[in-house]
């Protein structure tokens, strides 16, 4: 079932990221790492991380303009526009209480990160957080992070801001310097495969936030299965352990077309 909602504020992040603030008609109570489907009527329907979230309904949708579906809102949601979401679906990330914490993001993949730091700086957690960009004219949203976080690094690759290099460089550094009890991460999932591995190596619990091709988002379609362990994103993630992620053979390597068949990842 479809709840209706309206744009109150939407706002250009890069060139290519907007965020859209939205009051919706009733509160639907996401988790930190739950998804909605928003319903574009006559355009398409997309996943979307809740990125923000305030008790009675106003939360906030980071939008990067990357199809058909993402260009049209670019394009004409504007504040007053009446959107149509379902959900929230999916299983999110523990907030764990008391615990030192680690969030490295990617790019959009930080997302998800502002509702998951806020609620774990709730629970008494110390959260310390790593932001990787392609640029300085990337970045966005890093002084959210740096109201609530103990430490923000951010990295890009070219050198122009923060450390050069990405991520997971930035990761390494920042696991070298201090202990951990739990590490997030959320972006591309080739950066994501480097951050499990090497939590893994260094035996600090991880979850990661994936992304897949959905059209139903409630696990019946089958087109986010991860093999061979016949998971669904949709349903079983989008997060997932990295205990889990070591069994999946579709990690870092394949996604499944509309149709099913696979192709590699890039």
């Amino acid at each position: 079932m479809y709840v209706r909602g309206v744009v109150v504020k939407d706002k250009l992040l890069t060139l290519n990221v907007k965020g859209y603030e939205i009051k919706m008609e009733r509160d639907i109570s996401p988790k930190p790492g739950q998804f909605v489907m928003l319903w574009v009527p006559g355009v398409g329907e997309i996943p979307l991380s809740v990125a923000q979230y305030i008790k009675g309904g106003l939360r906030e949708l980071i939008i990067a303009k990357v199809g058909k579906v993402t260009s049209y809102i670019h394009e004409n949601f504007r504040s007053g526009t009446r959107v149509f979401v379902r959900g929230p679906y999916g299983n999110g990330f523990t907030v764990v209480e008391g615990k030192k914490c680690l969030i490295v993001a990617g790019g959009c993949g930080l997302a998800p990160m502002l509702f998951l730091i806020e609620e774990l700086v709730k629970k008494g957690s110390h959260v310390d957080v790593v932001l990787g960009f392609k640029t300085r004219y990337d970045i966005f949203y890093a002084g959210r992070f740096r109201e609530l976080a103990d430490e923000v690094v951010v990295a890009t690759e070219d050198g122009s801001y923060g450390i050069k290099g990405t991520a997971v460089d930035a990761m390494r550094i920042m696991l070298d310097k201090k202990e951990y009890d739990i590490v997030y991460t959320c972006g591309k999932e080739l950066m994501m495969v480097a951050v499990v591995n090497e939590c893994l190596k260094r035996n600090i619990q991880v979850e990661a936030s994936l992304e897949r091709y959905m059209k139903c988002g409630i696990g019946i379609c089958g087109t986010c299965v991860l093999e061979p362990l016949g998971l669904r994103v949709c349903k079983d993630g989008p997060v997932f352990s990295g205990e889990i992620l070591s069994k999946v053979e579709d990690f870092g390597r394949y996604w499944h077309n509309p149709d099913g068949t696979k192709r590699p990842i890039k």
